[in-house]
């Protein structure tokens, strides 16, 4: 019999815990967002993508001509990773600098192939949450989202 991956592939490892870590929500959110993160990684891996490039390519294609400095803002992504986010996007023909109105920085600009590209991912992307979200009725999704919401607000 194969060794699980790891402890959290382990039917048994969540049961396993004592009850202040089980009933911690810390640790219950801390483990959901590590499963769904997985999922969407797996999703976007064979593009040689991660969330991060996924949500630049988001944030671009709704508000094409902003600046990188402004899309790491949005994303709480730093100044040094958004650079390099960008410029992965740009080697994978996926976004585009142009010169912004100030000189020193950047709009950015999604390619046609980053249209279609983005298209694809937000596909898989979808896949990935439907298979987190699979235990949960529709009712129970909404409320999650909802919850979740306000946590974040």
């Amino acid at each position: 019999m194969q060794e699980p991956a790891s402890d959290d592939d382990d039917p048994l490892f969540f049961v396993s815990l004592p009850a202040s870590v089980r009933e911690s929500y810390v640790f219950l959110a801390r483990k959901a967002a590590q499963r769904v993160t997985a999922l969407a990684h797996e999703a976007l891996g064979p593009f040689g993508l991660t969330l991060r490039h996924f949500g630049v390519l988001n944030l671009v294609e709704l508000e094409p001509g902003q600046n990188q400095r402004v899309v790491g803002a949005r994303l709480g992504i730093d100044r040094t990773t958004v650079v390099a986010v960008t410029d992965d996007l740009e080697r994978a023909g996926l976004l585009e600098r142009r010169r912004g109105k100030d000189r020193r920085s950047f709009a950015l600009y999604l390619t046609p192939v980053g249209v279609a590209q983005l298209k694809q991912l937000r596909k898989l992307v979808d896949l990935a949450q439907e298979d987190f979200l699979a235990p949960l009725a529709p009712d129970e999704r909404d409320t999650l989202r909802e919850l979740l919401g306000r946590l974040v607000a």
